[in-house]
């Protein structure tokens, strides 16, 4: 009967620790979800965002400079020139900053910032601004210093000499020829001094970085590309030649004219007529002259437009595959962890479930033992007192029968 009874308890153990077993098992197993994709080292990170801050200060540093050109002349050409310097230095910029890799997003602003300088200083934009061209050169050296201190301090110190010389050396060879600032790339040569200090590049594709870059990505396009669009709107304007004084005073010479003519008409109505003529020819070319540059400004905003709109759908295509992927990875990176987790609890289950079962079995086994003993400790007891107090009584009435018997 105890055999029956221990082997029934065995099973009900069993059975409960099969259902508890898993949920014990959370405390023991570490879950950790992670998305395919090898994060940036904190200093990279460091670079990249430093970089991009750097970036944004260094437009708005060039807005600032050009405006105060802008506002202190009224020749047309330097006001133009300050606009196409306020669009080049913001696309330029922004494009270097915002390469994927943080080093080389690093060195590739550094070295616009170098070549900017060089360009103002004595390449071909020496004279664009007149009497106002030092303006222009002072912030462009200010801002190649703070480029130059942001890469000694975000650069390791064994690569910063060797990469202090490959900007300068690319600085020298690769000079910009005008304002809307197209570069020849410096990855290749980057890419190059890399593999000889032995370094690998990063761009940090772990789904919080790419989102995280993402995120950065449609915040600079929403504070420059508006700027860019009316720079560029007021750039079409200026170089259209057309002035709001000019149809102004066309029209009250056109007046005053008229005026003439019907004082004319009274006394010589042939030379009245031909005059006539004439002014209507005039007036004719100005219409048509101001209505040619409005269409060609007008022309100009729909390309800018068109390429914006380009731009952003690009940007929005971009946005949706990483989305996508990062859903996918999410998705494939749970069900990983998912089968992992049950292999790791059907391993151990498997693993605890005959230990359990014969510690049970000792434990039960001892259990019986117990009440065993104490079933004869209960049931004997009384039997073992009795007697010894039955016997104690008996020894007590010895003697009194044995004076009666003699």
């Amino acid at each position: 009967m105890n055999a029956t009874l221990l082997h029934r308890l065995q099973r009900v153990v069993a059975a409960a620790l099969g259902a508890v077993a898993p949920l014990g098992l959370w405390g023991c197993i570490s879950f950790s979800l992670e998305v395919p994709g090898e994060p940036l080292p904190p200093e990279q990170l460091r670079a990249r965002i430093e970089t991009r801050q750097y970036a944004a200060d260094f437009i708005e540093r060039v807005a600032r400079a050009a405006d105060i050109i802008a506002d202190g002349t009224e020749d047309a050409g330097i006001r133009a020139n300050t606009l196409r310097w306020k669009i080049g230095a913001s696309v330029a910029s922004r494009r270097a900053a915002y390469r994927p890799e943080p080093e080389l997003a690093l060195v590739d602003t550094w070295a616009f910032a170098v070549q900017m300088e060089a360009f103002f200083r004595e390449g071909s934009g020496r004279e664009l601004f007149g009497s106002r061209q030092q303006t222009a050169l002072d912030a462009a050296r200010a801002l190649a210093q703070e480029a130059d201190a942001l890469a000694a301090r975000r650069l390791a110190a064994g690569v910063l000499a060797d990469y202090r010389k490959l900007v300068s050396d690319y600085a020298a060879s690769e000079r910009l020829s005008d304002l809307s600032f197209k570069r020849a790339p410096i990855g290749p040569l980057w890419r190059e001094a890399a593999a000889r200090d032995g370094s690998v590049p990063k761009s940090g594709d772990a789904g919080s970085e790419v989102r995280a870059d993402a995120s950065d990505r449609l915040d600079i396009y929403g504070q420059r590309i508006p700027d860019e669009l009316r720079w560029r709107a007021e750039l079409a304007y200026v170089e259209s030649g057309f002035q709001p004084g000019d149809l102004s005073r066309a029209v009250k010479r056109f007046e005053e004219e008229l005026t003439k003519l019907s004082v004319l008409a009274q006394s010589q109505p042939e030379l009245a007529m031909e005059r006539l003529a004439a002014l209507q020819a005039e007036m004719t070319r100005v219409f048509e002259n101001f209505d040619r540059r409005w269409g060609e400004t007008l022309a100009m905003l729909q390309v800018e437009r068109a390429a914006l709109t380009k731009d952003l759908e690009a940007m929005r295509v971009a946005m949706d595959a990483t989305i996508e992927r990062e859903r996918n990875a999410l998705y494939a990176a749970i069900s990983l962890e998912r089968a992992a987790l049950a292999a790791d609890v059907a391993r151990i289950g498997k693993e605890l479930g005959p230990l359990l079962l014969a510690k049970l079995g000792e434990v039960v086994n001892e259990a019986l033992l117990l009440m065993i003993l104490l079933v004869l400790l209960l049931i004997g007891l009384p039997f073992v007192s009795g007697f010894l107090v039955g016997r104690a009584t008996n020894r007590r009435s010895q003697p009194s029968g044995a004076s009666f018997s003699k």
